[in-house]
């Protein structure tokens, strides 16, 4: 795939609202995090291309180990502890003694001495889409949850991952890095990606790449979240005359599949994406709160 897939593959939905530049000269502060902790290789690969560009203030607050699956989930027990070190490739780091969301927050509310304009959070190795990323738990990503912690303080935050088994994580942090810059100068864009779900909240973009085995990635697409399992129908098993007995039947979709030579041209969810190896871009909500139709309900306060 080409670097300069955002101008050859339109993000329509998302992005068709944007142009409007801004000053090209700001220096933007950005925000490194994952879960897959500070010396995993995908943040190494995320952090060293985001630091070649010179108009970026780079800072990295990660999990001290890997705190994979733990979602949005923060500390309140103890003390977070941390400790300064450097990523796989040198750069300076912060590790944080618990999961991926403390990490975005301790970043956020103590470590900096100004907030981030925006949070980038990631690569993750294996990707996050369907269920993975809201589930039975509501967040599972840490990933993901690292991410939603910033909108929920009003900063935007992307979320990239790659698919598992992948040997290199560069195809998305080159990606993610011209999000970034995009985001740094087109003023339209960086007004959408403030505009969350509710007064206060920003958006989080969660991005997936898919691991060819053969062939290369297709294109990206803005898609929803998908799911994996879909009900259809109960189908009767046993009837004693007292009791009846039923099974659900479903319609199954890996999570964990890419078919990179695939002729299917317009998938309608993430795991169609990634499953037929396009990269999937998701906006997402800090909650699933539908704040903008509040005032439809008004009536029913008493």
């Amino acid at each position: 795939m080409r670097s300069t897939i955002l101008a050859v593959v339109p993000l329509i939905l998302l992005l068709s609202a944007c142009g409007e530049s801004s000053n090209a000269s700001e220096r933007l502060r950005v925000m490194v995090t994952n879960d897959d902790g500070f010396s995993a290789p995908g943040i190494a690969a995320m952090v060293d291309k985001l630091v070649s560009n010179a108009s970026l203030d780079v800072k990295v607050f990660a999990p001290e180990t890997n705190s994979s699956g733990s979602g949005d989930t923060i500390s309140t027990d103890t003390v977070v502890t941390v400790r300064q070190t450097t990523t796989a490739s040198g750069y300076p780091a912060t590790a944080v003694r618990k999961t991926a969301a403390d990490s975005s927050l301790f970043g956020i509310l103590e470590g900096l001495t100004e907030k981030p304009d925006l949070v980038v959070s990631g690569v993750n190795d294996g990707q996050n889409i369907g269920e993975v990323v809201y589930g039975p738990g509501l967040v599972n990503s840490g990933t993901v949850g690292a991410a939603i912690w910033a909108a929920r303080f009003g900063i935007p935050a992307i979320a990239v991952s790659q698919g598992s088994q992948s040997t290199s994580f560069a195809e998305p942090a080159n990606y993610v890095a011209e999000l970034v810059e995009r985001f740094r100068t087109d003023a339209a864009f960086r007004q959408l990606m403030q505009s969350g779900n509710a007064p206060g909240r920003a958006l989080v973009l969660n991005v997936n790449f898919p691991t060819c085995k053969t062939g290369t990635t297709r294109g990206v697409r803005v898609v929803p979240l998908g799911r994996s399992v879909n009900p259809v129908r109960y189908s009767l098993q046993s009837d004693d005359g007292t009791k009846q007995t039923y099974m659900l039947e479903t319609t199954t979709s890996s999570l964990f599949a890419s078919d990179c030579t695939s002729a299917l041209s317009g998938p309608t969810t993430d795991i169609e994406a990634m499953n037929n190896g396009f990269a999937s871009v998701t906006p997402l909500g800090t909650d699933a709160t539908l704040a903008g139709d509040l005032g439809r309900f008004k009536s029913l306060e008493r």
